[in-house]
């Protein structure tokens, strides 16, 4: 009887089965055999509904938040990149620009930090070179420092005596900071540095990552005119997103792990009910400041951030940039031949207190 009735059934699937495929072959027949005009109409509406679907999308893809949002990922999720970063600044005098270069490689990391400025009408500089290597160890190399040391020693800030062994001491020498140097040196400041373990930082990294993607609390506030192709945003922070951020951070894990090194931090309501949006476009407007991103047109890279702050009752103006260089591990080079931290101490002190090298 049951095999009966599977017989049954499948020839009811397999009569259903006949009835779709006549019913679409009937269709079929149909619209061949329609006049020229309802075909027409008929393809017409198929492919607008296909093209407002598409443009629906792609407008989402090209709308100036999803840009903003897609630029900073890029930021962060760069294979080997490598950025630079400019201050510039006028104020009482004083004209500067600190230069800031960082490579990645899968050797370790690269810094080079070039400061130049004019004091008292005369220019001043120095390079800082620094090299990390993938066991903690660290270089340090001083160079270009005649200027600085110029600088220092026509105003008396230091004997010239001391500019000179200091000069002879650090420029074109690679000085090396062990992990353990490193390691003697947070000891001795009060664990300051040593106090969160590399689990913690990873977990508060972690989580400051995870409510960021939740709360992405960066917004466009206006786009601008595209400058070499690339589109230009300002910016600011929306108000409602940096509470929910803060308000989520504070009961995770990382913040707990951050909370036992500072005791005393917290975020408290008060603090997240301070938070509005009428008190932070004020804070925006009365500081001067602006902030641009620029991203390219087509991908949504990210090409670079500037922000500008102006005060013109003091005059004094301030400008940072953060560019995106592309990827250069080559530039990281672990120095074959450097002096030991013990050893570059002792040739500091030496100098500072005009005794010979011991």
């Amino acid at each position: 009887m049951a095999k009966q009735d599977n017989v049954v059934e499948a020839a009811g699937e397999n009569e259903g089965s006949l009835e779709s495929t006549a019913e679409k072959t009937s269709l079929i027949k149909k619209f061949k055999a329609a006049p020229k005009r309802t075909k027409l109409i008929i393809a017409g509406v198929t492919g607008a509904l296909l093209i407002s679907g598409g443009a629906g999308a792609y407008a989402v893809y090209q709308s100036p938040d999803t840009v903003v949002a897609q630029a900073v990922v890029s930021l962060v999720t760069a294979q080997n990149p490598s950025y630079e970063l400019d201050l510039t600044g006028a104020a009482s005098g004083l004209d500067g620009t600190i230069q800031l270069f960082t490579y990645e490689s899968d050797k370790g990391t690269a810094l080079e930090l070039n400061i130049k400025a004019k004091v008292g009408g005369q220019d001043a500089g120095a390079t800082l070179n620094a090299v990390s290597d993938k066991n903690g160890d660290y270089y340090l190399n001083l160079a270009n420092f005649s200027t600085l040391a110029s600088i220092l020693e026509q105003t008396g800030y230091l004997p010239s005596s001391t500019i000179q062994s200091l000069s002879a001491a650090l420029t074109d020498t690679w000085v090396k900071v062990s992990a353990t140097d490193l390691s003697q040196a947070t000891s001795a400041l009060g664990n300051t540095g040593s106090c969160l373990s590399e689990s913690a930082t990873k977990q508060i990294s972690e989580d400051i990552q995870g409510n960021l993607r939740s709360n992405f609390f960066v917004k466009v506030k206006e786009e601008l005119a595209q400058e070499d192709g690339n589109r230009v945003f300002s910016l600011t922070l929306d108000a409602g997103k940096l509470k929910n951020f803060l308000n989520s951070f504070k009961t995770s894990k990382g913040f707990a792990e951050l909370a036992k090194c500072q005791p005393g931090l917290a975020i408290t309501d008060a603090t997240l009910n301070s938070i509005t949006q009428e008190v932070i476009d004020q804070a925006v407007a009365s500081s001067g400041t602006t902030v641009k991103l620029y991203a390219t047109a087509f991908d949504h890279k990210f090409v670079k951030l500037s922000v500008d702050i102006r005060s013109e009752g003091s005059g004094q103006n301030l400008n940072l940039t953060l560019k995106a260089n592309g990827s250069h591990p080559e530039k990281v080079v672990i120095p074959s031949k450097s002096v030991t931290f013990t050893e570059f101490v002792t040739t500091f002190y030496s100098a500072i207190l005009g005794a010979g090298t011991y």
